[in-house]
């Protein structure tokens, strides 16, 4: 007699009331009778629970097993080189031929020039992270389907977006059957266990062609960061951008001084589900990209499949995007590895501490 699916119930107790939940979105996107939404981040039940179980089991904090997702996703485990940064088969550092999306991108524009091309090759939608209307740098997903909708997304948020909310709506909503998706860590966990796992979705699974998993080590909650912003003399409504670079959190607010402070002047407002995240790399996308390995104004890119050096490889071919590849014991990437064992190293200390 097989056992009884874990429900929205035990995802209450094993996840959100303890914490750990992402606001990934993930439980929202696979309940087949739409009876999950997010409030304020935080899931809802706000209609029957058809004890389906696919909410549970499709959650990336809970249960999530490295070794089998990896035998899942590319086949086989990561070797001994690999232990930092996840399978993968190289890694290159990217940039833009194009002024429009770098003068939009946070650095090398690599994700745009990939999902610009994905597009002009038949992909018939994105999913990004845009920002609300009439909200102040409040992260919300995107479904795009044009250049321009790709680029009016660009920049790194910093904040907490349900990007599988997204993910479900593409397919559910906008009828998409050829998607890309774009996402932190966590948002790459469930959306690999959503495509590949034991309950896998079969309409998701059927329309993500792309998975691009971004560099994080972690991300702050919305409230507490406006608070702090507000409190520093920060009018957050008139930045354009934010950065982390060298160690320290920068806020461009159009004046000729950047607002700079030591990134640990704005730890306190870090969500309480990153301390406990081994992730640094994206370690389950097709690709993963980040603003650390490489010079200022280029993306390191880690392309971990075959499905990721396509993708790359027709970018370039497009003459969107300029590539070099980097070799492992290439002094600027040393500090990717550094941070990758940093995040891993914090993640196991916080967990044994609980």
């Amino acid at each position: 007699m097989s056992a009884r699916p874990k429900i929205f119930g035990h995802l209450m107790t094993e996840v959100i009331r303890k914490g750990t939940c992402v606001s990934c979105g993930s439980c929202a996107a696979v309940c087949p009778v739409k009876s999950i939404e997010l409030d304020a981040g935080t899931p809802k039940l706000v209609g029957l629970c058809v004890a389906c179980g696919m909410c549970h089991a499709n959650c990336p904090s809970v249960g999530f097993d490295e070794a089998e997702m990896e035998n899942l996703v590319y086949g086989r485990v990561r070797e001994e080189g690999e232990a930092h940064l996840g399978v993968h088969m190289a890694i290159y550092a990217v940039k833009s031929k194009d002024e429009a999306v770098l003068a939009s991108c946070q650095d090398g524009g690599a994700v745009s020039s990939l999902l610009i091309n994905f597009l002009s090759e038949g992909g018939d939608g994105v999913v990004v992270t845009g920002l609300e209307e009439d909200a102040v740098w409040v992260a919300t997903p995107v479904v795009a389907s044009s250049k321009e909708e790709v680029l009016a997304s660009a920049g790194t948020k910093y904040t907490s977006s349900p990007t599988l909310v997204g993910v479900g709506s593409a397919v559910s909503d906008y009828a998409r059957g050829n998607i890309a998706v774009v996402g932190t860590p966590c948002q790459m966990r469930g959306l690999s266990r959503i495509v590949t796992g034991e309950k896998a979705d079969a309409k998701i699974r059927d329309a993500v062609d792309l998975k691009i998993g971004l560099l994080c080590m972690e991300t702050f909650n919305h409230e507490s960061f406006m608070e702090y912003l507000d409190g520093a003399g920060v009018d957050a409504s008139k930045v354009s951008k934010f950065e982390i670079k060298s160690g320290r959190f920068i806020a461009h607010t159009g004046s000729d001084e950047p607002y700079s402070v030591k990134l640990s002047k704005v730890k306190d407002n870090v969500r309480p589900c990153c301390h406990s995240c081994s992730d640094f790399t994206s370690e389950f996308a097709d690709l993963s990209v980040g603003n650390v390995g490489t010079p200022d104004g280029w993306s390191t890119v880690i392309v971990r499949n075959e499905r990721g050096d396509a993708a790359l490889k027709a970018t370039e071919k497009a003459g969107l995007i300029d590539v070099k590849p980097l070799e492992k014991d290439d002094k600027d990437l040393e500090i990717v590895t550094k941070l990758a064992k940093k995040k891993r190293k914090d993640a196991e200390k916080h967990l044994a501490s609980e």
